[in-house]
């Protein structure tokens, strides 16, 4: 499978939290180039065992946003919870499916502007004040869908101009992709250390599953790749990434400053196109929490500029994410911060 087509793959593959489909597809195409590939709470954890007893893990979360049945009502529709930061001005006619003992497509409900009061066309609606539309009654309705199934979004990802493309959940399998995309060129070209990956879970609910694997794994560094907010008219240069310019190399005091500084190194080094981001704080990714795991885990982060971020037609560039595995791929055969040592022999 090319990269054109695993992008969309992991992006059509539905994946909110307590659902199976995105993990099972990522775990087979790492499968093809690891040691060893498992699920553990929620996560894909795959790794490759190099000859010194040095571990880096690299971390992307798989989760998307989505949503929760809360309630089927008297006249069949259904209420629903937010799953993540789900921005709900997208939501009316947004088709979804819900899995229940079957899936089920459904609707969210549309007010026609006919009908709408003009004094609430721009005011933000509430979820619980949105409906979905199956067709069916609330009998035969109960009968396949129960409190606590999960509702996600239809759109399939789709090519556009200029290598870019279009789908949802580019937040965050564009870096999943990227991920499996550095394990099969390290097949090619095995590591000296040891290589974990981490296809994380419940980073769209406060960063649970990295903060768990990360302790489990106990690496000796590691490096998170998400993605970061893209150029776009009403973005700030400064706030954003140009797409098609490369990774956004992560610069924040509580980021490895020794990791960042490799990171750029190498990026300038390889001439791998890339661009910084700069923050003051917490990086709200999962690199937050995996340097407070155990007694600390450096750890430097590398994003992948995307527009329209929590949406279903979020865009990002093909090229970038090609140049964030060239990244990754000549950070780990650097063997990272690893000065040499202990083998595993």
């Amino acid at each position: 499978m090319n990269l054109t087509d695993l992008l969309k793959d992991l992006s059509n593959q539905a994946g909110v939290s307590g659902l199976s489909n995105a993990l099972n597809a990522a775990k087979s195409c790492l499968s093809e180039f690891v040691d060893e590939v498992y699920i553990k709470n929620g996560s894909v954890i795959g790794s490759i065992n190099g000859k010194y007893d040095y571990t880096i893990l690299l971390d992307a979360h798989i989760d998307e946003i989505g949503m929760v049945v809360t309630s089927i009502e008297k006249n069949g529709f259904v209420r629903v919870s937010k799953i993540g930061a789900v921005d709900v001005r997208t939501l009316p006619a947004q088709p979804v499916n819900i899995w229940g003992k079957e899936r089920i497509t459904g609707i969210f409900c549309s007010t026609p502007p006919h009908l709408s009061k003009k004094d609430k066309d721009k005011e933000v609606p509430d979820i619980t004040e949105m409906y979905i539309d199956t067709g069916l009654p609330a009998e035969r309705l109960k009968e396949i869908v129960s409190p606590g199934d999960r509702v996600t979004f239809m759109q399939q990802a789709k090519q556009m101009l200029e290598g870019k493309l279009t789908g949802k959940s580019f937040d965050n399998r564009a870096s999943v992709a990227a991920l499996i995309e550095t394990a099969r060129k390290l097949k090619d070209k095995p590591p000296e250390c040891n290589v974990v990956f981490l296809l994380s879970d419940q980073e769209e609910l406060g960063c649970r599953g990295a903060k768990t694997a990360a302790f489990d794994l106990s690496p000796n560094e590691a490096i998170a790749v998400d993605v970061s907010f893209g150029d776009f008219p009403d973005v700030p240069a400064h706030k954003s990434g140009k797409l098609g310019n490369g990774p956004m190399i992560g610069i924040s005091p509580v980021l490895s400053k020794s990791i960042t500084e490799k990171i750029k190194q190498i990026a300038k080094s390889q001439n791998i196109k890339h661009q910084f981001e700069v923050m003051g704080g917490e990086t709200s990714t999962n690199a937050d929490v995996i340097n407070l795991a155990k007694s600390g885990i450096p750890c430097g982060l590398v994003s992948i500029p995307l527009r329209n971020m929590h949406t279903t037609v979020e865009v990002i560039c093909e090229e970038d994410v090609k140049n964030t595995a060239e990244l990754l791929f000549a950070y780990v055969t650097s063997c990272g911060l690893n000065k040499g040592g202990q083998t595993n022999e």
